[in-house]
């Protein structure tokens, strides 16, 4: 396990607190004669303290003397309804209790202020966290790295062996800040071209792909789940394993490959080109609709041993159906869900949209990021495959997972 410590962001990382944060604003500012501010306003002004938060929501210009008031207006409100809407996101609490259960330290940094930031943890994680730390006086804010080492002393872990998991842009600049590792999450308050923008390097969109990557996928389940439905199951700990591997079993043979980012960022068409006469409609070349092996990649696999695809032009899950004699389905670790209901979850409202952005097509998921179920001319998502076993017309259909973040 590379990492002992997890340090987590606290609003729109474990918490969504935006229904309470709008209700205790609104209270501040309101009885001043000023609008009341959306959910959706809140979201893009929060993150740097509840001062800052408080002076967006008024007019430029507004006296040091009326922020105080509203502030100390807000903190009254807010104390005595910190948990009327707050809730954790699903999977967090789960997640939590993993790394717990694996022995990881538990750490929580946030800008909300200390006493706030403790209750909530006490109430939602009881004996999950081992040490909160929220905005104190005369200590820095995050991005100021002070607070990030000062967990680190009083849990006794190295920057090394530590990673800071956050939603923003601060969140990510903090642990650059104190020489941390960080993981972006993408379910929370800010978009994950922001988190990017900022550097940051891996990016989970859902909790359960954290206790994945945070402790590593357990590897004889896996074997035992898929060989159970009849796939063959490999694992490598890196994309250019793989790619060497996939370059082996497929040399002096006729490959087609599915659309696929994982194996574009994998590089795979460039290596297996060297050993076989490989076929790709990506790189301008004309589908091979008589090949020996078919390489493609899911949107989701499940931990109980099932493959989930959905297409659209359905080129993909055709040939993944029917035509060649071999199949290798290569997934990265965040394709890993811990059901075939999540695997179907995550195809429908990461993979989809995604692609949806990526091909700029004009449908709801491409400008929200979540599924609609919509009747647009530009769906994407035309066909929805749930492989509960091979085909039988393969001889060989195996799984490739690698230990990296690849594809969407």
């Amino acid at each position: 396990m590379k990492y002992t410590t997890a340090i987590f962001d606290l609003d729109g990382t474990l918490l969504n607190t935006l229904g309470d944060l709008r209700e205790a604003v609104n209270a501040a500012i309101t009885p001043r004669g000023l609008p009341p501010v959306t959910e959706t306003q809140v979201r893009e002004r929060v993150g740097n303290g509840i001062r800052n938060l408080i002076t967006r929501c008024m007019p430029d210009g507004t006296p040091d003397s009326e922020i105080d008031a509203c502030l100390a207006a807000f903190r009254t409100y807010y104390n005595d309804h910190l948990m009327d809407y707050t809730h954790p996101y699903p999977g967090v609490t789960e997640l939590l209790q993993a790394l717990k259960d694996a022995g990881m330290r538990i750490a929580v940094l946030s800008n909300k202020y200390d006493p706030a930031a403790k209750a909530l943890i006490r109430h939602f994680f009881p004996r999950l966290v081992d040490l909160t730390l929220g905005e104190r006086p005369d200590v820095p804010r995050k991005p100021d790295p002070a607070s990030c080492k000062e967990i680190l002393s009083d849990l006794g872990a190295a920057p090394e062996s530590t990673v800071y998991l956050g939603d923003s842009a601060v969140d990510i600049h903090t642990a650059q800040n104190a020489g941390i590792d960080a993981i972006g999450v993408t379910w929370g308050f800010r978009s994950r071209e922001t988190l990017v923008e900022a550097g940051a390097v891996q990016l989970a969109d859902r909790p359960y792909e954290l206790s994945t990557l945070l402790l590593g996928p357990d590897i004889d389940a896996l074997q035992k789940a898929f060989t159970s439905h009849g796939f063959a199951f490999t694992y490598f700990a890196t994309k250019e394993q793989a790619t060497a591997y996939l370059a082996q079993e497929c040399a002096g043979k006729t490959v087609g490959f599915g659309g696929s980012i994982t194996l574009d960022q994998m590089g795979a068409y460039e290596a297996l080109s060297q050993t076989a006469q490989v076929h790709w409609h990506w790189k301008g070349e004309a589908p091979c609709v008589n090949a020996q092996i078919f390489v493609t990649s899911a949107n989701g696999l499940s931990a109980t041993g099932e493959v989930v695809n959905i297409d659209g032009a359905s080129n993909r899950v055709a040939a993944s159906l029917y035509g060649a004699k071999t199949c290798f389905m290569v997934c990265g670790l965040n394709k890993l869900a811990p059901t075939v209901q999540d695997a179907i979850e995550r195809a429908r409202n990461v993979a989809a949209p995604r692609n949806a952005q990526r091909l700029k097509v004009q449908t709801p998921c491409a400008v929200d990021g979540k599924c609609h179920d919509c009747r647009s001319p530009a769906r994407i998502c035309r066909s929805l495959v749930v492989h509960m076993g091979p085909p039988l017309s393969f001889e060989r259909y195996e799984i490739v997972l690698i230990g990296e973040i690849l594809g969407y």
